[in-house]
């Protein structure tokens, strides 16, 4: 069975008096954004955590930074995750070096891209 944003095996059918099989959840966490001015060129560093909150294993979905400047201009930038699966609780860690937008940062945000 497909979907958009990915597949589901499905194991019972609720129709049929079973229940529905648990799936992965992923959600981030610990996560910070700083500036690095010790280079010729400052940087911002983002980092942090994707977690499984699941109760089965699940690929993990490539990360969105988002990073909006004051005036409301919205810089995107992917970060794959190369399909890694994580089971129930397991953690990946991330971080990533971006260039400073030319209009300053206001916030930084991180999601999955499906």
């Amino acid at each position: 069975f497909w979907a958009s944003g990915g597949h589901v095996l499905l194991r019972a059918s609720p129709l049929a008096g079973g229940t529905s099989t648990p799936r992965a959840s992923f959600s981030v966490a610990s996560l910070s954004s700083r500036f690095d001015v010790s280079g010729p060129k400052p940087v911002l560093l983002v980092d942090g955590e994707a977690v499984n909150d699941g109760l089965e294993p699940g690929e993990l979905p490539p990360l969105e930074i988002r990073v909006a400047a004051p005036d409301g201009n919205v810089t995107r930038y992917t970060l794959g995750t190369s399909g890694r699966t994580l089971g129930p609780g397991q953690r990946f860690a991330f971080s990533s070096r971006l260039d400073v937008p030319k209009n300053g940062v206001g916030t930084v945000s991180v999601t999955f891209t499906r």
